[in-house]
């Protein structure tokens, strides 16, 4: 997004923000969930993606890691943060001394730090506390950008519900199966309901012309 902004990948992410933006039902959608029905599908790529063009095009974008027992994002464009999400929740830290900027993009991220291995996860994210910090982001920014748990094996997804305003599902072309997918949002009938449409990952665009 940022070094091909004339990309093809470029130019699909501008399709999400397109989906984002013209909502049929009128509503909102400032924030913004990805999620997959598996791990490793690349939604946190997505979602930093859109976040980053957000930020390009003179938005004010916030991403925010809420993967917390794998906090990809995190480790991949603030690795040295020693605070994050978490402390906010608990009211260690407050949120200005949390967020973290992409020197070359300014893109703002608020990371989740990941000390030791979290169990409770999903009563993290239901927490009151959790719901009074979105509210603090959706008074400041244009658009959240939320990096969420697979909905497999995880039901840390479901519990986010009254924070997020619509989800997008990323699906990794030629691996993903139908069954699987299908299944995931099954089981979360809530997120399916707020879905605003499906990303196909990591296409073999040579394939997809068969």
């Amino acid at each position: 997004v940022v070094n091909a902004p004339l990309s093809r990948f470029t130019e699909a992410v501008r399709s999400i923000k397109l989906a984002i933006d013209q909502n049929p039902t009128g509503s909102s959608n400032q924030v913004i969930g990805f999620t997959s029905a598996l791990p490793n599908e690349g939604k946190t790529t997505i979602a930093a993606s859109l976040a980053q063009l957000l930020g390009h095009s003179g938005k004010k974008a916030i991403i925010v890691d809420c993967d917390l027992r794998n906090p990809s994002l995190s480790a991949g464009l603030a690795p040295k943060a020693t605070h994050g999400i978490i402390e906010v929740a608990n009211g260690t830290r407050t949120l200005e001394e949390s967020i973290w900027r992409d020197p070359r993009t300014n893109l703002a991220l608020l990371p989740a730090v990941q000390r030791q291995a979290l169990i409770h996860t999903s009563e993290i994210l239901s927490a009151t506390a959790i719901s009074k910090l979105f509210d603090q982001l959706r008074q400041s920014y244009d658009y959240i950008i939320v990096d969420l748990p697979p909905l497999s094996p995880l039901v840390d997804v479901r519990v986010t519900a009254p924070l997020i305003d619509c989800y997008v599902l990323v699906v990794e072309w030629g691996r993903t199966k139908i069954d699987v997918v299908q299944h995931a949002l099954r089981t979360a009938p809530t997120i399916s309901d707020s879905l605003i449409g499906a990303i196909l990952n990591k296409t073999d665009m040579k394939a997809m012309i068969r």
